[in-house]
């Protein structure tokens, strides 16, 4: 006996040993993954974050490598940090080396699920032969990757190497480590997608400058060449080439190609003469087919890793890693290209890149027409009467009546002899609200000393269409320097200034979407708040998350991922009034600003109507695809300080709809701040519950109504906190559940009940059942969750069908087919299954068929009904009428009074209860009186009155009601499915 004593002593230290480091270590994590969120730069906050982790979880090395792919289609690796205990356990810096040629596939099988996002756990002794010689020369006895995936592909990995012991690596500890490298994909994936937007806004105000030195410069070709310098220094390029192509000659009928202009990096060589050779020749089969969508319009790109035959020697020649080319269509004709080369790495351009990089082509070519129409217009005044440049003269008077006009003013359908009959009728064709700015800019002229000068306005079509104009004009003065005439040209800048309005709307818009950008939101934001704050109608802030939209994205790719963004914006945009806004801020979110919302009904009312519609099945590609949407909804109220304070509001409240379950919206309210930090505090507290021994299991008769004869006993959990007194499963098991404390929790109630029902079986105490429940987290564990219930009951040495699991009505519609399947595997060994507070929720009988249970558990407010409600006795009836043709045991909790026992006998003399009535939960000592006596009965002098009406225990007690048979044990019941 004492050295059973001392082995569960020694047990019982150890795991209060390896529940302290779990603590910790969840604790470190939580840390990190806070740290992790508030760095400036991911990559410079790892190495203090890893090297605390590596401390805690105590291992001798840490190696985080980031995989890049090379040319020739393999991968290599590029270490970002390293940590090691000792001086000893360095890592060679060039690991690669040491891998002989015959071993890397071996290596490469050994590292596939790594590519797939999962875990590796190594111990050498039992690895195949390649690995063995590599940890060998790493001096690694135990190994732990873990993948860091960004944008849902793998991008590096981390390494925890143990050099002095085999041994295996614990499941949470593995999870907690994978679950980190998760955070950090994350965070790599948010800096990408900031730094691709600074690269874009760096891009858009570039070709927003390129477009005001192209469409004023006097000499294009170096207005050009500026503009290629600015533009690769904003995309990040080494070299810059504006080709022309031409037609085939005469002679061979080739085509050949022309250097206009270019830009290369003073690190990068231009490599003229190669450049020469490329153009000299005619084009390769490879190479011409690579180009041919450039005739049409479209841009193409190739790396030198995927490059085949001609296209690949092309880019070796010219030392280019990575090329895009973008077409230049001069009067809808393919005339050129601007030639993008990196030669440094390889790049995949985005389609935001190549759309701003269109617009800088149309731009260019757009002014290459227009160059090339002054030019014909300069040599023969027949082809300026065919070129959209219209010319014209007004004589020096103070109406400035016009005497001559090109016939091209016909392109607008104008008749040049009317506009010459009336003088001054070419005032009405200048557009009204540009007329007043036209007289002032021309009457200056008047004046002796005015020069020449330009302005822009739009002019009418006689078919009422508006078309933009560049009116460049010049006085022609007499020797006394008055105004004789004034010569102009109108240049037609329609194609530049649209131009000009798709590089402001893609500033200002979501690319994918066509939704406003984050920028857009944020700007309309503080508009409404502005608005608001000077006496306008308040609005509301409703901000949205998509609830699956990973699972499309991770099973049928991006593509279809971004098509059903796409009908999801639409189904918003159908939804909304056109004075409300909706912006996609990124990824799967979105917001809306709601205009014009006095109280919160109407916001509710339009969440509800965003859950439907965005909940409605799509047909992507094929497939029937069905996602939902949480929402958190902030209302504008005086007291926020400021939008972005708004926005947060909406974003927890949106993390509030999440927790409760998804598909549903919550509104902010002012105790949330106190709320989370209440949370956290008791989180923290019950991470050390365990170990202080803190937690108690409390256990409660369930009785034959008819004989009081005790029929099992369910397990109720409780917590003797140290400052807050005895505190109910309601007050901290949704806790649990949130801060992932659920599945310790549950191993500990689980264990603690079978072994108080082996301690009662060793007493002589004949207990039918044990009655313990089980939460949502529990049964999401799978097979972990099979396991641990296997092991309690062998360790104890019970029977399977000494112990029941109780799971609410509420777990079972939430767990997924794959998870119920847990209860039945229980369930053909042997142990029963009940399901809890039938009644409460949803009270489907289609559960009773599909998990064949061993009880039912009558919820207590239907038990309260029978004696107070019409139709509450009906109820119950057909509830127990039901059970017994199925043959299943009926329990009814809350069973508080007298009236309550016998409308049950008098409905089924089979019906089994618990509640009040007969005792309250109470401790394993205090259970031993009442299992002696084997019934339980009110009146009977032998129960102790005080387990039934104990006026402080009923204080305490029916707080939450608890103790009369609801949820506590293994899991939550009402809050399980958090």
């Amino acid at each position: 006996m004492l050295d059973e004593a001392a082995r569960m002593t020694e047990m019982l230290v150890d795991n209060s040993a390896a529940l302290s480091r779990l603590g910790l270590l969840i604790e470190t994590v939580t840390a990190s993954v806070a740290a992790i969120s508030t760095a400036p730069s991911v990559i410079d906050a790892l190495p203090d974050i890893l090297t605390t982790l590596a401390r805690v979880v105590r291992i001798d090395r840490v190696v985080m490598v980031e995989t890049l792919s090379r040319s020739d289609g393999l991968y290599s690796h590029s270490r970002l940090f390293s940590w090691s205990a000792s001086e000893g356990v360095h890592a060679p810096a060039r690991a690669e080396a040491l891998i002989p040629e015959s071993d890397i596939a071996a290596l490469q099988e050994w590292t596939l699920p790594l590519t797939r996002g999962q875990p590796v756990v190594t111990i050498r002794s039992s690895a195949p032969d390649a690995v063995q010689r590599l940890l060998s020369e790493l001096g690694v006895l135990t190994s732990l990757m873990v993948p860091i995936m960004v944008e849902g592909r793998h991008w590096g990995r981390i390494g925890f190497d143990d050099c002095d012991s085999e041994h295996d690596w614990a499941d949470d500890d593995i999870k907690l480590m994978t679950m980190l490298a998760q955070v950090i994909g994350a965070a790599i994936t948010r800096e990408r997608f900031r730094r691709q937007a600074q690269q874009r806004e760096q891009l858009l105000q570039a070709v927003t400058n390129c477009a005001a030195q192209i469409g004023t410069a006097p000499d294009l070709r170096q207005a050009i060449t500026r503009s290629l310098s600015i533009v690769a220094q904003a995309v990040a390029v080494d070299r810059i080439l504006l080709m022309e192509c031409f037609a085939g000659g005469a002679d061979d009928g080739v085509p050949r190609t022309l250097l206009r202009n270019f830009w290369h990096a003073p690190e990068t060589p231009l490599r003229l003469a190669q450049i020469a050779q490329t153009t000299a020749l005619a084009p390769d089969a490879d190479v011409a087919a690579w180009m041919a969508p450039l005739q049409r319009g479209v841009a193409v790109e190739g790396q030198l890793a995927s490059a085949q035959g001609g296209v690949k020697e092309l880019f070796s020649r010219l030392q280019a890693r990575s090329v895009l080319l973008v077409p230049i269509m001069v009067d809808a004709h393919y005339w050129g290209h601007i030639g993008l080369d990196v030669c440094r790495h390889e790049r995949v351009w985005s389609g935001a890149e190549v759309d701003v990089l269109r617009i800088l082509a149309d731009l260019i070519g757009t002014a290459i027409t227009r160059e090339r129409y002054l030019a014909e217009l300069a040599r023969a005044d027949t082809i300026i009467q065919s070129s959209p440049t219209i010319l014209y003269r007004l004589r020096g008077e103070p109406s400035l009546p016009m005497i001559y006009v090109s016939k091209n003013i016909a392109r607008l359908g104008h008749d040049a002899a009317q506009l010459l009959g009336t003088p001054t009728l070419y005032r009405d064709l200048i557009h009204p609200e540009d007329r007043e700015i036209v007289r002032v800019a021309m009457e200056q002229l008047l004046q002796r000393s005015a020069p020449a000068s330009s302005v822009e306005f739009r002019m009418l079509t006689s078919d009422g269409d508006v078309r933009w104009f560049e009116n460049c004009y010049t006085p022609v003065r007499d020797e006394a320097q008055r105004l004789v005439e004034i010569e102009g040209i109108l240049i037609d800048i329609s194609e530049r200034k649209a131009a000009e309005v798709r590089i402001a709307q893609l500033a200002r818009t979501d690319v994918l979407t066509g939704l406003a950008n984050r920028m857009t939101f944020s700007d309309q934001l503080h508009q409404a708040f502005a608005s608001a704050q000077r006496g306008s109608r308040p609005f509301a802030v409703l901000y949205l998350d998509l609830d699956r939209f990973k699972e499309v994205n991770d099973t049928l790719g991006h593509h279809a991922g971004d098509r059903l963004l796409q009908e999801v914006s639409r189904r918003l945009r159908d939804v909304t009034r056109e004075i409300d806004l909706v912006a996609r801020l990124g990824g799967d979110e979105f917001a809306i600003v709601q205009l014009g919302v006095s109280d919160s009904a109407a916001a509710g009312t339009l969440a509800e109507k965003l859950i439907e519609i965005v909940s409605a099945p799509y047909a992507i590609e094929g497939n029937d695809l069905r996602i939902g949407v949480s929402i958190g909804i902030s209302m504008y109220a005086a007291d926020v300080g400021s939008p972005d304070a708004l926005l947060m509001q909406a974003d927890q409240a949106l993390y509030r709809a999440k927790h409760a379950g998804r598909g549903q919206y919550r509104f902010h309210s002012d105790e949330i701040d106190l709320e989370v930090r209440e949370h956290m505090m008791l989180a923290e507290d019950l991470r050390s519950a365990l170990a202080r021994h803190e937690l108690e299991m409390r256990y409660q008769p369930q009785v034959e109504l008819a004989s009081g004869k005790i029929v099992g006993m369910e397990a109720l959990l409780r917590w003797n906190h140290p400052t807050r007194g005895l505190l109910l499963p309601e007050d901290f098991l949704p806790i649990a559940e949130k801060y992932g404390i659920m599945q310790q929790l549950g191993r500990w109630a689980m264990d603690t009940a079978c072994r108080q029902m082996s301690l009662w079986r060793a007493a002589g105490m004949q207990v039918p059942v044990v009655a313990i429940n089980v939460a949502l987290a529990q049964i999401k564990m799978g097979r972990e969750f099979v396991r641990d219930v296997i092991d309690s009951i062998a360790r104890w040495g019970l029977k399977a069908g000494d112990i029941e699991l109780d799971v609410t009505e509420l777990v079972l519609a939430r767990s997924t087919l794959a998870q119920s399947n847990v209860l039945d595997q229980l369930r053909r060994m042997g142990v029963g299954i009940a399901i809890d507070d039938f009644g409460a929720q949803y009270s489907s009988l289609d559960y009773l068929r599909s998990y064949r249970v061993n009880r039912l558990k009558i919820a207590r407010g239907m038990i309260a009904a029978a004696d107070a409600e019409p139709g509450g006795v009906a109820m119950v009836r057909a509830i127990l009428s039901l059970a017994g043709e199925l043959g299943i045991a009926v329990v009814a909790e809350g069973v508080e009074t007298d009236t309550q026992r016998k409308l049950l006998v008098q409905a089924s003399s089979h019906a089994q209860g618990q509640g009040f009535f007969y005792s309250r939960a109470v401790p394993a000592d205090d259970t031993m009186p009442m299992l002696r006596a084997g019934v339980v009965r009110p009146d009977d002098p032998r129960i102790d009155r005080s387990l039934i009406d104990d006026p402080a225990a009923g204080v305490a007690d029916t707080s939450k009601r608890d103790d009369s048979g609801a949820s506590a044990v293994v899991g939550v019941k009402r809050a399980a499915a958090s």
